[in-house]
């Protein structure tokens, strides 16, 4: 196996470091709200404006003290002089959870009705200003001098009466020679914290509606890298299934996609594409995006890294997807959100585990581990930032969309490492291989030549006792038995003589049966100058022994054979006719030799006996083995198939080098 380099444990954490402070850096000081010690804040319900001149792209929050009437739920027609005047709670700080605001010692609660109202003091007599509200829990109406500007869902007194609805609205406020009176009436009975948590802005006609345009941009941006990553992982995935990684990593990004296209951090940018779709379902959508996607974090990083990320914990993490649901159907609004706020910090705790898991990786040396880090490091602030933004502890903007892109920067970075340490490996692999395989094909021909020498060697072994048979022992047996006859005639009026008669009959038929010794050592088929047995002999012996009727037919293109793997051909012919005869229970038994000079010579032994299976013969023995070795020797295709009238056919064609040859060469005598 290729080894993947693992750079010193010295740079890794300083490198690792270094990521960690870059990443927390740029997003925390992203993430800080500007302030303005100069811009006019409200005194005593009163914002002055008069001395301050708004410029083109500037916008002022109307931040400071506005009246605050607690439990009520005002129209501009309550203020009107002249009715009776409501009693006033006292001035609230813009802009914060009403959380916060001490009633008679106490703090407020979560849920509940307020009204505000502020009087502006525009710096010139008449024109036009444009007015910024966003996310405001849960429902609110804007009135400016008597008329209604704004409003996201309908303020009640109670959680029934109430219609909750996120928004980010803009609207325009006419000023003429007087001052502006702003009644703001807001109602909570779903989120868990009430009030004006963002600020409500306000600037020259065509200000906000650049700044809002610029903000749905980049986070369409955002959500357009996240989705194109998704769909890229996902085909990854298509491409190698085994591996899961890809696609946690893709339904995650999905996820993200989803989540920040249908929430607060991308001011609802998808009300502008689908403006029909209800806020209190694409409030609850986005929150299951958010609660969902943390399991699939986990488990995309714990399938790159199972050796240093511990299984068991994504059970927590689906436990709280149940969970999730289960409240969603029997608890929603307030315990829900306060259930979402938990999950912020369960998703701390895990970002810390991730970190130290994957600090862990980067010290091993795994591939991908430093890249993901830094991602996951921004992650981490980023996170800490949102958490503390959304409970009201920090003021600071949402900056979940840049820190998940960063994040699946990091992780294509990481991707990418993981590929190319991963192709290196394949290359080194492919390298060791190929070599190995040149070695291995080395090995396999000399070792098809050995087995060739040792079946060379073996014939011609055959060969030189069916010479050493043929020429020595048979002579020698056929010399004493002429001489056993010679000394019977001679003496045939003994008593011996018919043992010499007896003698001389033992001697011809030992040497018979040493001739079909030495004929069957060597075939007249190779050597027709070396005397020895043809098939015909072949044949012939086995129907004699067996009562088979047993036929040939021979078809040859030359004269004279002179194909070097008749002996093959004959051993393969001899093992099939043995067996058909031993086996078969055959009747009939049928030899064919063809060669028609097409560079091929074919063999057919073919019985009608009961056939392999019957025969117990279906997988075939040592014989078998034997046919196919001597086949294989020979480049030669052997086949053993069943007849379908009955019985088996054992078919062998093989080459026939010498006739090929020669064609070649008639052919290229004829082109020249």
């Amino acid at each position: 196996m290729a080894k993947i380099y693992a750079p010193p444990l010295k740079g890794v954490f300083i490198q690792a470091i270094i990521s960690i402070l870059v990443a927390g850096a740029l997003l925390m000081l992203g993430g800080c709200e500007p302030t303005d010690d100069l811009s006019p804040r409200a005194v005593q319900g009163v914002f002055d404006m008069r001395d301050h001149s708004l410029s083109a792209g500037e916008t002022v929050n109307l931040d400071g003290e506005w009246e605050f009437y607690w439990d009520q739920l005002l129209t501009p027609d309550n203020f009107i002089s002249g009715s009776s005047k409501p009693e006033m709670t006292g001035y609230f700080l813009m802009h914060r959870a009403w959380n916060k605001f001490n009633l008679n010692g106490k703090r407020l609660g979560g849920t509940g009705q307020a009204t505000f109202r502020l009087r502006l003091l525009p710096n010139r007599p008449a024109g036009r200003i444009h007015l910024r509200l966003f996310d405001i829990h849960e429902a609110y109406r804007l009135w400016a001098n008597g008329k209604l500007i704004a409003q996201s869902g309908v303020p009640g007194r109670s959680a029934e009466t109430e219609v909750p609805g996120g928004s980010l609205k803009l609207a325009e406020i006419e000023f003429q020679s007087r001052p502006v009176e702003l009644v703001l009436q807001v109602s909570n009975h779903h989120f868990r914290i009430g009030g004006v948590p963002e600020p409500i802005r306000i600037a020259l006609p065509g200000t906000l509606e650049t700044i809002r345009a610029r903000d749905w941009g980049i986070a369409l941006f955002f959500a357009g890298c996240m989705l194109i990553m998704g769909i890229y992982h996902f085909v990854l995935y298509l491409f190698r299934k085994r591996d899961k990684a890809p696609l946690y990593f893709s339904l995650y990004c999905l996820l993200v996609v989803s989540y920040s296209v249908t929430s607060n951090t991308s001011q609802w940018v998808a009300s502008a594409i689908l403006p029909w779709w209800n806020p209190v379902i694409m409030e609850n959508f986005s929150l299951t995006c958010f609660v969902i996607w943390a399991s699939l974090l986990f488990r995309f990083l714990e399938t790159l890294y199972p050796n240093e990320f511990h299984h068991k914990l994504v059970y927590f993490l689906d436990a709280k997807i149940v969970i999730f649901f289960f409240m969603m159907g029997f608890a929603p609004g307030v315990p829900l959100y306060w259930f979402i706020a938990l999950c912020l910090v369960q998703m701390m705790i895990y970002a810390g585990y991730y970190l130290h898991r994957l600090l862990l990786c980067v010290k091993r040396g795994r591939s991908g581990a430093l890249f993901l880090l830094a991602g996951l490091s921004s992650q981490f602030f980023v996170g800490l930032n949102d958490t503390l933004t959304h409970m009201g502890i920090i003021k600071s903007t949402y900056l979940a969309e840049p820190a998940v892109c960063f994040f699946v920067l990091t992780q294509s970075l990481a991707l990418a490492q993981r590929f190319s340490a991963s192709f290196d490996s394949v290359e080194h692999l492919s390298l060791e291989l190929e070599s190995k395989n040149i070695s291995l094909c080395g090995e396999i021909k000399e070792r098809n030549r050995l087995e060739r020498k040792v079946v060379e060697t073996s014939e011609e072994e055959r060969r030189r006792i069916s010479h050493e048979l043929h020429d020595g022992l048979c002579q020698q047996l056929t010399g004493a038995r002429l001489r056993s006859s010679a000394l019977a005639h001679k003496f045939k009026d003994s008593d011996d003589a018919q043992t010499l008669i007896d003698l001389a009959d033992l001697l011809k038929e030992s040497t018979d049966d040493a001739y079909k010794t030495a004929r069957g050592l060597w075939p007249i088929e190779h050597d027709a100058s070396m005397p020895g047995p043809s098939l015909n002999d072949l044949l012939r012996g086995i129907a004699k022994s067996t009562d088979i009727n047993v036929t040939f037919d021979k078809q040859s293109h030359c004269k004279k054979c002179l194909n070097p793997n008749m002996t093959k051909l004959y051993r393969i012919a001899q093992e099939a006719l043995t067996n058909a005869a031993k086996h078969s229970k055959a009747q009939n038994i049928r030899l064919t030799l063809h060669c028609h000079g097409n560079g091929q010579v074919k063999l057919s032994v073919q019985d009608d006996g009961i056939g392999r299976k019957a025969a117990g013969t279906m997988h075939g023995g040592l014989g078998m083995s034997i046919m196919a070795h001597r086949a294989k020797l020979i480049n030669a295709e052997l086949r053993i198939e069943n007849d379908p009238q009955g019985g088996t056919v054992v078919t062998c064609v093989a080459p026939c080098s010498v006739h090929e040859l020669s064609r070649i060469n008639q052919n290229g005598n004829e082109n020249e």
